[in-house]
């Protein structure tokens, strides 16, 4: 699967897991890189939701974007990128790492 990024400021940060290091817990580092490994392992989301890995939720009020678990609170939060030729999501675009419980949203990384 292809991954992509909301913007540069995103990218910057999941193509460089030492700089994303220092501004979260390292063992929630370990946990997203575990999840944008198995993402680009799978042929398509589809692929990925069968193995349930990192509690794929979707996310209420939005279309096409899911969560998966980093920690008890904090949440990867990625939006599928749909082609209209291709009934399979095989492209997905990272927004980044939230914390979407209350009222409002906490991002952790933009």
């Amino acid at each position: 699967m292809l991954i992509t990024y909301a913007s540069e400021r995103v990218e910057k940060y999941f193509v460089d897991y030492k700089l994303m290091q220092r501004k979260l817990p390292a063992d929630w580092v370990r946990n997203i890189k575990k999840h944008i490994d198995r993402l680009r392992a799978a042929e398509c989301f589809e692929d990925f939701l069968k193995l349930g890995l990192g509690k794929p939720e979707r996310l209420t009020g939005y279309t096409g974007r899911y969560s998966l678990h980093v920690s008890a609170n904090a949440r990867l939060i990625i939006e599928l990128v749909i082609e209209e030729q291709d009934e399979k999501c095989k492209i997905i675009e990272i927004e980044g790492v939230s914390d979407y419980h209350g009222d409002k949203e906490n991002w952790y990384l933009p």
